[in-house]
């Protein structure tokens, strides 16, 4: 009994299965719109404006003193002041959210993190490394002033 009632369930169950296959191509041969979509992802999609020259940026490291800093524009930061201590400069960056931090030889300030050269008594000197069109890496000479 359990053989022949294994059977009916079976027969049946395969018999749906082949009746909805079938009228599934059945509305999708006579051009119907089904409830299936299929949609590409957006996060798939490449960005036709992203160029395919240079994609990689250069992997430094930071401390995490520095990192405030690093969320500006260099052209958006103004100098405040410039201190000297030991014959070691120290300057003070304000940013446009009117915080001040103190930067030195070697600190990295700016979105493409240039790099502190020297301080002198009424600038700081930075070297930024950009890249140009044809993708090669080079050093932009930036210089903020005392105001």
């Amino acid at each position: 009994m359990n053989k022949l009632l294994f059977a009916v369930i079976a027969v049946f169950t395969c018999a749906l299965f082949f009746l909805h296959t079938d009228s599934f191509a059945a509305t999708y041969a006579a051009g119907k719109s089904t409830n299936l979509k299929s949609a590409y992802p957006y996060y798939l999609k490449r960005d036709p404006f992203q160029t395919f020259i240079y994609t990689q940026k250069p992997v430094t490291s930071f401390k995490a003193g520095e990192l405030p800093l690093l969320q500006y524009a260099i052209s958006s930061l103004k100098v405040v002041g410039i201190m000297n201590r030991r014959e070691k400069y120290f300057a003070m960056i304000q940013t446009p959210d009117d915080r001040s931090y103190i930067i030195t030889v070697g600190s990295l300030v700016g979105v493409n993190r240039a790099r502190v050269v020297s301080i002198n008594p009424d600038e700081v000197n930075l070297v930024e490394r950009t890249y140009n069109i044809l993708g090669q890496m080079m050093s932009v000479d930036v210089v903020m002033k005392l105001k």
